[in-house]
């Protein structure tokens, strides 16, 4: 798995370097405002239309393919949270015919949905880049923490580089935050409260780690 997530952060490392000189070389003024500049250039590199429709039909298989992703992973971190006690129960109910994710999956279907409809793509966007940069900069925190206080913890993984390469992508990952616009930064501290309010209210009462204090706090008082 490591060498599988190096390998394919290499490859698209690559790709986006070509995209990024693709459309660097050419002036910006042609495609002013286009939501499909490499389609613009396709075109006019070729000189006919059908090659840029081949790519932009691409890049939509390709954005449905990233949307599936992404639904995929938050129903898995759902569930996770909610084996943990952190979010209710019904988004770890897995469907008994199929081990499916059912209600989990149709919930955060519908959620994504109404907020593609209602909400401008580039603010959207927008709010999801910051949420995904806030989350890789607390898995660079992460990484540190957890190699200064459970050291004794078996790992498959080490990064190498420690604790460099974890305290540059922290950098990284909060430089890049701030790149993002007053109204983004505004709708994050929202989601973030709301978030807050979700685990302060519900969650960490009813999470496995506090069950299990109870439980054991319990235990030493009844001896």
């Amino acid at each position: 798995m490591p060498r599988a997530i190096m390998l394919s952060l290499g490859i698209v490392t690559i790709l986006y370097c070509l995209v990024a000189a693709a459309v660097g070389a050419m002036p910006w003024q042609g495609f002013e405002g286009s939501a499909a500049a490499l389609a613009s250039i396709m075109k006019d590199v070729t000189g006919q239309s059908s090659w840029a429709v081949l790519l932009a039909a691409g890049a939509v298989v390709a954005i449905a393919s990233v949307v599936l992703t992404v639904l995929y992973g938050q129903t898995r971190i759902l569930f996770a949270m909610s084996r943990d006690g952190l979010v209710p129960a019904v988004f770890s109910k897995v469907c008994p015919r199929t081990g499916a994710l059912r209600a989990n999956t149709v919930i955060v279907s519908v959620f994504c949905g109404v907020l593609a409809a209602a909400v401008p793509l580039k603010q959207l966007a927008d709010a999801t880049s910051i949420g995904t940069l806030f989350a890789f900069a607390l898995v660079n925190v992460a990484e540190i923490v957890l190699r200064r206080r459970r050291p004794e913890i078996p790992r498959a993984f080490r990064a190498p580089l420690f604790p460099f390469d974890p305290a540059v992508g922290f950098i990284l990952c909060v430089r890049r935050m701030g790149d993002l616009g007053a109204v983004t930064w505004q709708v994050f501290g929202i989601w973030a409260a709301v978030g807050l309010a979700i685990y302060f209210g519900y969650g960490r009462q009813r999470s496995r780690l506090a069950m299990a204090e109870m439980g054991s706090a319990s235990h030493a008082q009844g001896e």
